[in-house]
């Protein structure tokens, strides 16, 4: 169970991320474009609307995945 668990997680990271990085590619911009200035650092890097997209696509797909692979990590 563990490992499905892992696979969940793992897999919807990656392509959270790789979804994301289509979306601002098929739109024909840069990751750069939607950074918030915050002054922060490296705060500036995680705060971003890219982030927030990357935590969209994977959370769609972690719940598939998890009723799919039948992880059970979601309440019923």
């Amino acid at each position: 169970m563990v490992a499905k668990r892992v696979v969940v997680w793992v897999i919807s990271i990656a392509v959270g991320m790789a979804a994301g990085y289509a979306t601002v590619a098929a739109f024909g911009t840069s990751v750069n474009r939607y950074a918030v200035d915050l002054n922060f650092g490296m705060l500036d890097f995680l705060i971003n609307n890219f982030t927030f997209l990357c935590l969209s696509y994977a959370a769609l797909l972690w719940i598939w995945l998890d009723y799919f692979l039948g992880t059970e990590m979601m309440p019923e």
